[in-house]
């Protein structure tokens, strides 16, 4: 049996591989993805193709309704992943519209993936409990967890879900960072993996920028993964300039045609549920996936414009220092309440451009925000 240093040791062998050669998969189409995070998805197309053979039949459970931007950066990087790699999604579900007959119609037989993310564990209970909950329905299946950030709080739940997992044949688990992959390797049975986000593989159509509008944006997160709240002193002003323009991307705003757009695919969506509750679920299938990618498109958009109304970003969520790198956009990032950013900073951006920087408190955030500001400024100047 491996160590845990062999293990790792072969982890770190595989990044190097799949970095040094970007297109690992010269039997599908060519990978559209930001040249920069080319490793990152060379590294992730290395570690699915051992799990997805080409012109595999699959189901994908997990697509985001919600306003985190991530969660729908995530989706749309997977999306184009399991299209480079020859798969084709059978079936497809969000955290409400679940239906293992439906899923069995639509295939018989095939792997399971389960979106990606960070709700491995008992911070978001509603995503774990549908994991578990394919978990016992589908014992049969092949199930890929696609790579996730674990994190329990509660030693019950983590007892429960080592009960599912461990009671199943064949389940894969990709993990995010090195944390999380020691944390799953150390109590569950199933193989565990490292892989980047999915986010790194958003096609570059996807990743449009704003109007630029303040000097500073600061992302921050509202939500129990916040590791203080929002920043302490919202008018309280970086080294060299006015205050940072504070906001969490799960706040949507009032665009109106915005709005509608969301609208009419929530409407899409519930007359696609109406079909497949009718007894034509494979019929549902693509009009489902339309509505889940053009959700997925209009959050992200959203995020990006966010992002880039300021010319340097400081955050404490993961992906908005993933589209920060995806954008090329100068940003600080802080810690949040569990360790995941700082974990995700260790395993994956020991080589990030000068233009992203760590922060370990506020003020460092503030003043690290105001020399990337500054060296931004100087650089035009000279140009």
């Amino acid at each position: 049996m491996r160590s845990e240093r062999d293990t790792e040791e072969a982890d770190a062998d595989t990044v190097e591989e799949a970095a040094a050669e970007p297109s690992a998969h010269p039997e599908h189409p060519a990978p559209s993805f930001v040249p920069h995070c080319a490793h990152h998805v060379s590294y992730v197309l290395t570690v699915l193709d051992r799990l997805v053979p080409a012109g595999t039949r699959c189901a994908v459970i997990g697509a985001p309704l919600n306003s985190n931007v991530g969660d729908s950066a995530i989706w749309l990087g997977q999306r184009a992943l399991l299209g480079v790699l020859g798969a084709e999604v059978r079936y497809a579900c969000d955290l409400m519209s679940y239906d293992p007959a439906h899923l069995a119609a639509c295939l018989p037989d095939g792997p399971i993936m389960l979106t990606g993310g960070g709700t491995l564990g008992d911070l978001w209970e509603d995503s774990q409990l549908l994991r578990e909950q394919v978990l016992r329905d589908f014992p049969d299946r092949r199930v890929v967890q696609l790579p996730q950030s674990a994190h329990f709080t509660v030693h019950a739940n983590l007892t429960r879900a080592r009960r599912v997992f461990d009671a199943h044949p064949d389940l894969t688990l990709l993990l995010r960072d090195r944390r999380s992959l020691h944390r799953c390797r150390t109590v569950f049975e199933a193989p565990a993996l490292l892989a980047p986000d999915l986010a790194f593989a958003v096609p570059p159509d996807a990743l449009a920028g704003g109007t630029v509008a303040h000097d500073v944006v600061w992302l921050a997160r509202e939500d129990k993964e916040s590791a203080k709240g929002p920043p302490a002193g919202r008018g309280a002003t970086h080294d060299r300039g006015a205050a940072p323009h504070v906001f969490d991307w799960v706040r949507e705003g009032a665009d109106t045609d915005w709005r509608q757009a969301k609208e009419a695919l929530w409407r899409t969506r519930a007359r696609a549920l109406c079909r497949a509750a009718s007894g034509d679920a494979p019929g549902a299938v693509p009009a489902l996936l339309a509505v889940y990618d053009g959700l997925a498109r209009l959050q992200l958009g959203r995020g990006c414009r966010l992002l880039t109304a300021g010319r340097v970003a400081v955050t404490d969520r993961l992906h908005g220092h993933v589209l920060g790198l995806l954008l090329g956009l100068p940003h600080v990032l802080l810690a949040d309440r569990y360790g995941r950013t700082r974990s995700h900073w260790d395993t994956w951006t020991a080589h990030r451009p000068p233009t992203t920087a760590w922060a370990w408190t506020e003020a460092e955030a503030r003043q690290t925000a105001g020399r990337l500001l500054a060296e931004l400024r100087a650089e035009k100047q000279g140009a």
